[in-house]
């Protein structure tokens, strides 16, 4: 018997396919949650992220499968090249396009993970407004979305009616592991901000790592930018405090 298996990732499409899967009945026999981690025992999604899981799960009334990546971000940075130029040298952080972490951590563990339903459909949130990656969809998977003509945009009106937007798009545009090289430098500031703790670890690896965080710059490099930025806000609060003073 053919199975249907929700790929969910807590992001805002999924997150719309699932439950309006749920509110017409549709068959699902899981919903899959791939959690890609940090290190052994650190997962690479922010507190906020493991709350919603929670709060969708009750939301729908059904039990989520949440599946740990096979290796993590941490092991495999430490990995060390056998041959070539960089004998003997650790991988250190990934290149921004070809990046080790999406094949070795994820896609690793999805193929792995999804053997185990034996034939299935898999449903991806990959909303009306995406066509290249709605052309780059394998046999077996659906994109509901797609079918129903969601927009990116109606995902998020559609969770907003619901009350159940996840609370991590106050802070983000896009969603992901703390650890990704490809984020935003404005991700990168609310990083840094709210989440110390994981800043530090990036800080921590950016000292072993033989090459830099980002193309041009490390993550020393960063936090020395947002280091001046922050002391050119407290001036020009300072002086705006002053001038209504005055």
């Amino acid at each position: 018997m053919v199975k249907h298996i929700v790929g969910w990732s807590g992001g805002k499409d999924s997150s719309a396919m699932l439950i309006r899967m749920m509110e017409e009945g549709r068959p699902i026999d899981d919903i899959v949650f791939i959690e890609v981690m940090a290190t052994p025992a650190l997962g690479g999604e922010l507190p906020e992220m493991y709350e919603y899981i929670q709060k969708m799960e009750k939301y729908i009334d059904r039990k989520i499968t949440v599946v740990r990546s096979v290796l993590d971000f941490d092991t495999v940075f430490h990995y060390t090249y056998g041959s070539g130029r960089r004998t003997g040298s650790i991988y250190g952080f990934p290149f921004t396009i070809g990046a080790w972490c999406n094949g070795r951590l994820k896609l690793r563990t999805i193929r792995q993970h999804y053997k185990s339903y034996g034939e299935h459909i898999r449903y991806l949130g990959l909303a009306a407004d995406e066509p290249k990656r709605l052309a780059r969809l394998d046999s077996f998977c659906r994109a509901p979305l797609a079918e129903w003509g969601m927009t990116e945009q109606d995902c998020v009106d559609f969770l907003n009616k619901r009350g159940m937007l996840n609370p991590l798009y106050q802070k983000f545009r896009r969603l992901g592991c703390w650890f990704c090289v490809k984020q935003s430098l404005d991700s990168l500031r609310v990083l840094r901000r709210d989440y110390p703790e994981y800043w530090a670890m990036l800080l921590a690896w950016d000292k072993e790592s033989p090459r830099t965080f980002k193309p041009n710059c490390t993550v020393m490099d960063l936090e020395r930018r947002f280091s001046l930025e922050d002391r050119q806000l407290r001036l020009a609060a300072a002086d705006e405090a002053f001038l209504k003073a005055a």
